[in-house]
């Protein structure tokens, strides 16, 4: 690390004071003191014409009433409270709740109890908060389980105190609460440790990008998520922007650019994106704007933001020129004599589409919406799995690549103090410290006392997220596993509770009040059980593996240097799936000319993919591979076997009365080649797909029409007659 210089906080003052006075400062400016401040100089040099008349127009003021109206209307309440961000104000929203909610269930007077504070008051609602197990609409809620969390709510309790009564809490309470926060801490067995700061370094980065191409674990709802998500993880650690200003990004945030490369070699795309700041307490800050040159010949596409940002703006076809559509026109575009650049404009009509934006389901099946944003939650969601499928051991959230990003800006003797902290949005090098440099020292503390030269790479190594990757780790419950929750004796009495509604109302038991939250007890109960059978389960194999494995070792066990099972996953993707593990990873050519042609390649597959419809979770087959040909081509044979069982399965939507493939999924060529051709165990059961996947997604203004037949409908009741009648499928 840097050595840093000590910050002097005492000036923040007078800083904030001279930067509000600058606004005003007019020094450089000739004045004259006898001027009239109300001449204006209309003398304005240049050919331009200016409007001026504005100024001098009195007819257009407002009458004296309308200003009088201004001040007998005016609520100063709106300004005395604190500008809080919205996520800030959902914290302080659900603080008050529960104190209201906390109120009613004692039967007192919410306002008078706020206003009467007292250390009895605050000990008694945080008692019964930590007690709480449901939260809105009666769902179950984990509780409070840190004392982190406690101390927080204690924070948020006094600003909400403040909001309700315009006065803070008394220093009294404030001396005294510490004792309570124990007490409750060492009563409820809170947790006292802080959640472990996790850095992603590029090492763990590559490793969990490269899962995220090529697992068959994982299947998105739409191929764009899968390519949205290398992007993001790209820009976050490259970057170290917030998690929600990258997803706030906008295409008018991001700027391409043609550069002339200052030492004669060939022309780089230059991209440049501007995140705003998410954290706007008592305003807007500055945006941080971020310039990432092309970098030519690396060793790996799977780090080039340049091939999945550029791919996503081939997919939209945002680019402003109309014949730019695809990544090797490129190369033929060349920048004039005595210009440093081309800049590659966007459309207008698409700069305040979001770059990140979620899938919504149709009745053709998931579609990319056109304006609403990627959710947190769902990147949370994503990369989560993602990296229980790569074997990481600490959970991979989104602001492990911020911690790394930080960490690297850190140590780098090209990054000022004062630059990471405008990247990161520090106001000191002290939040970094607190809040962002991992407990775990980094240096070869021994090596350095001792006087040797530090260990640098195996110091690196023993502090990334890759040293503890397991392959081998549970990653899901077996089918014996997932139902020996069954046995769980409150489970056992719901579904009992179940089956006898079930035998009394005799097929209408789901008409019947209440028997939906029955079935959705069940269901949560199950999902809670089964996630912590697999945690118990993550833990014992983290405790007895490495036991085994010295065991096994000693025993004379040798290691199987190639288990082949990379090739099995290859096999299991679907063709656009190969196609882009195939051209993103793949090694960097000879010259110039094969380098551009290996980028054009892997921009112009990642477009495609992005309309590619992955279609979420399907179910594998359960029987054995069929065997084939001794000689033959995989990737021949797998596309005649694709092609005859389309053609199949095109013949029996219209020959068959009741068939049992759908023929709207089997007209969808952005699906997966088994979810077209899947065929359902009974007519029935085609019935109820057709109702719930496809009937139930159709809304208004929706293009409705069939695709095996190419031709468009008019209305829902049009497409299940037309199914009915050419397909035989009954609705």
């Amino acid at each position: 690390m840097r050595c840093r210089r000590p910050v002097d906080c005492s000036s923040s003052d007078d800083g904030n004071r001279s930067n509000i006075e600058s606004c005003f400062d007019t020094e450089d400016e000739e004045s004259d003191p006898n001027t009239n401040p109300t001449d204006v100089d209309t003398d304005i040099e240049g050919d331009d014409e200016v409007d001026t008349s504005w100024l001098l127009d009195e007819d257009k003021d407002h009458p004296p009433e309308y200003y009088l109206n201004q001040e007998d209307e005016f609520d100063e309440s709106e300004y005395t409270n604190e500008d809080y961000s919205e996520n800030s104000c959902l914290l302080l929203d659900f603080i008050e709740e529960r104190f209201f909610q906390y109120c009613k269930y004692t039967r007192k007077d919410p306002e008078r109890m706020m206003r009467d504070i007292s250390l009895r008051v605050i000990n008694t609602f945080f008692d019964w908060l930590l007690n709480q197990r449901r939260g809105k609409g009666g769902r179950r809620v984990r509780g409070v389980r840190s004392a982190n969390t406690l101390g927080t709510y204690w924070k948020v309790f006094r600003l909400v105190h403040e909001r309700a009564t315009g006065e803070k809490i008394r220093g009294e309470i404030n001396r005294k609460i510490h004792r309570i926060l124990r007490k409750l801490v060492k009563k409820h067995k809170l947790t006292k440790g802080k959640r472990e700061k996790t850095a992603m370094y590029v090492e763990d980065l590559v490793e969990y990008l490269q899962t995220n191409l090529t697992t068959t674990k994982k299947r998105y709802t739409h191929g764009r998520h899968r390519i949205q998500l290398v992007l993001f993880c790209q820009l976050a650690g490259f970057s170290g922007n917030r998690p929600q200003a990258l997803l706030n990004l906008r295409y008018r945030d991001i700027v391409v650019t043609l550069l002339r490369d200052p030492n004669g070699g060939p022309h780089r795309i230059l991209i440049e994106f501007t995140c705003e700041f998410t954290k706007q307490f008592l305003g807007v800050k500055d945006a941080n704007k971020f310039p990432l040159p092309e970098i030519i010949f690396d060793p790996s596409l799977i780090l080039s933001l340049h091939v999945f940002l550029l791919g996503l703006i081939f997919a939209d076809r945002a680019f402003a020129a109309p014949n730019l559509t695809s990544a090797r026109q490129l190369s033929r575009l060349d920048i004039r004599p005595g210009y440093q650049q081309l800049e590659l404009l966007l459309k207008p009509s698409i700069l305040d589409v979001p770059v990140f934006r979620k899938s919504v389901r149709t009745g053709y099946g998931y579609e990319i919406s056109p304006h609403e944003p990627l959710s947190y939650a769902t990147l949370l969601s994503l990369m989560k799995a993602v990296g229980v499928i790569a074997g990481f051991l600490q959970p991979t959230r989104p602001y492990c690549l911020r911690y790394g990003a930080g960490n690297e800006f850190n140590q780098s003797g090209d990054v000022s103090d004062a630059l990471q902290n405008m990247m990161l949005q520090h106001a000191n090098i002290d939040t970094f410290i607190k809040h962002y440099l991992p407990r775990r020292v980094t240096a070869d503390v021994r090596a350095i006392v001792s006087g040797y030269e530090p260990q640098k790479d195996l110091m690196r190594a023993a502090c990334r997220m890759t040293r503890w990757i397991d392959p081998n780790r549970p990653q899901n419950l077996t089918r014996e596993q997932s139902q020996s929750v069954d046995k769980h004796h409150r489970l056992r009495q719901l579904l009992a509770q179940r089956a006898r509604w079930n035998r009394r109302f005799k097929g209408a038991a789901t008409k019947q009040p209440g028997y939906g939250s029955l079935s959705s007890d069940i269901v949560n109960l199950r999902q809670r059980l089964r996630a912590t059978l697999l945690k118990k389960l993550r833990d014992q194999w983290d405790v007895e593996n490495p036991v085994n494995e010295v065991e096994l070792q000693l025993s004379g066990l040798k290691f199987n240097d190639n288990p082949g099972t990379k090739v099995q996953v290859i096999d299991e993707m679907p063709l656009m799936q190969k196609r882009l593990v195939k051209t993103v990873m793949t090694m960097p050519g000879t010259t110039v000319e094969e380098e551009f042609c290996r980028r054009n390649a892997a921009i112009d597959t990642v477009a495609a993919y992005c309309h590619f419809q992955e279609g979420g979770a399907v179910a594998m087959p359960r029987g054995r591979p069929p065997t084939q040909a001794k000689g033959a081509c995989p990737q021949l044979v797998a596309v005649d076997a694709e092609k005859q069982a389309l053609s199949a399965a095109m013949l029996l939507v219209f020959t068959e009365k009741r068939p049992t493939i759908c023929f709207v999924c089997l007209g969808e060529a952005s699906l997966p080649f088994e979810k077209r051709v899947y065929s359902f165990g009974s007519p029935g059961d085609l019935t109820k797909h057709f109702k719930r996947k496809h009937l139930s997604n159709i809304r208004g203004g929706d293009w409705i029409g069939c695709k095996v037949c190419r031709m468009s409908l008019e209305h829902k009741m049009h497409l299940q007659n037309h199914a009915a009648r050419i397909h035989g499928t009954v609705s």
